[in-house]
């Protein structure tokens, strides 16, 4: 008997605490389906986050400057008025500022802005449209030879006045395409300028220098002064000073040239262009 009472004691404790386990699992899943089903609130603080975002937006970030006008040679075009007649010539503002340091200042000066912005108009009544149109073109192309024209043909006034025009707004790089174009043009044959473009350089209030020393070079190696002399009238006083004097001086150093030499040594004839340099072959 005491026997059968202890295995019915163990009996009843192992269903108790089998029922108690089933009671606790029951309990645990209604709590599970309880938490399940109540809405998620919002995170602690998150009301004074979402407010603080919605009163105070963010600015847009401003793109950093790459750099100044000039930085892009192909920008704005800048229109210019030539002449009495006003011609009309557009040309980029950053070829302008990176070719010229005289159209640089022209561009940067007070007087031709407006409102902090610069002015996109230039007049230049003094100058001629035609020795203008001559700059346009080497702007772009490196030459002061149109379309039509060759080096043999090209008249000498239109190298001449060019260089002048190039000397007083300070375009090196065009001086120095002039001198190229004066050997060229004697290269293919071109003859040697009379009395009035001769006449005309050494009227010239500017320097010049350079190019009068070209023309005495080629005049004093290259042409037969006599005839020249003879058919083209009385030539400025100071040029047939100049010849005699390079004259002189070439036979006491027993120099003789050719139009190759002329070609090979023309940097002696430059100005000087650190920004913009010629390369030489």
């Amino acid at each position: 008997m005491p026997q059968t009472s202890r295995s019915h004691r163990r009996k009843s404790t192992t269903s108790t605490s089998t029922a108690g386990t089933g009671a606790s699992s029951a309990s645990s899943r209604k709590r599970k389906r309880t938490a399940s089903t109540t809405p998620a609130g919002p995170p602690p603080n998150s009301s004074k986050r979402i407010k603080t975002e919605t009163s105070a937006p963010t600015e847009p970030k401003l793109a950093k400057s790459v750099g100044k006008v000039s930085d892009s040679i192909y920008d704005t075009i800048i229109d210019f008025k030539i002449g009495e007649s006003l011609t009309s010539f557009g040309i980029h503002r950053g070829l302008l500022w990176r070719t010229s340091s005289f159209f640089k200042e022209k561009l940067s000066s007070s007087e031709t802005t407006e409102g902090g912005i610069t002015a996109r108009s230039i007049v230049m009544k003094n100058e001629d449209p035609d020795v203008f149109r001559r700059f346009t073109t080497w702007l772009y192309s490196k030459t002061i030879i149109l379309e039509s024209e060759n080096y043999k043909t090209l008249p000498w006034e239109v190298i001449i006045q060019t260089y002048s025009f190039a000397e007083r707004t300070r375009i090196p790089g065009l001086q120095n395409t002039c001198v190229d174009t004066v050997i060229k043009k004697r290269r293919d044959g071109g003859l040697f300028p009379a009395q009035g473009p001769v006449n005309t350089l050494w009227r010239y209030p500017g320097k010049v220098f350079r190019l009068r020393r070209l023309l005495l070079d080629l005049f004093a190696t290259e042409c037969n002064l006599s005839n020249a002399l003879a058919n083209n009238g009385s030539y400025h006083p100071r040029f047939l000073q100049g010849l005699v004097l390079t004259l002189y001086e070439m036979k006491g150093k027993r120099t003789m040239y050719n139009l190759v030499d002329f070609w090979q040594k023309r940097v002696n004839y430059y100005v000087d262009d650190n920004e913009n340099p010629i390369p030489l072959d």
